[in-house]
C-alpha cells in the first residue's frame, strides 16, 4: 500500500520553521518542552496531522504566533521576535 501524501505540508512546514526559529531542539525535546507527544507533534510538523487549535494556541501564547500563521500562513500580526525569526 502506497504511503498517503501529507495532509497538511504547508503547516507541518510552519510548524518546523518555529522550532528551528525558536531553538535547536529535535523534534521530540520539542514536543516534550510543550508538553506534546513526541509522535503526535512529528505527525503535525511532517503535515500527516493538522496540528489541533489548543496546542496551536500554546505556541502562539509562547511565542508570538498567531493562528493565521499557523494555518494560513499570512504573517500580518506576528510579534516582533517572531518576525525576526520565521
Amino acid at each position: 500500500m502506497a504511503k498517503e501524501a501529507p495532509q497538511h505540508p504547508e503547516i507541518g512546514a510552519r510548524l518546523a520553521a518555529v522550532r528551528e526559529g525558536f531553538s535547536d531542539l529535535s523534534q521530540k525535546a520539542w514536543a516534550e518542552k510543550h508538553g506534546f507527544s513526541p509522535t503526535q507533534y512529528n505527525n503535525w510538523e511532517k503535515g500527516a496531522r493538522r496540528i489541533p487549535i489548543e496546542a496551536a494556541e500554546k505556541l502562539c501564547s509562547t511565542y508570538g504566533l498567531t493562528l493565521d500563521f499557523i494555518y494560513r500562513g499570512r504573517r500580518d500580526g506576528l510579534s516582533e521576535s517572531a518576525s525576526k525569526v520565521l
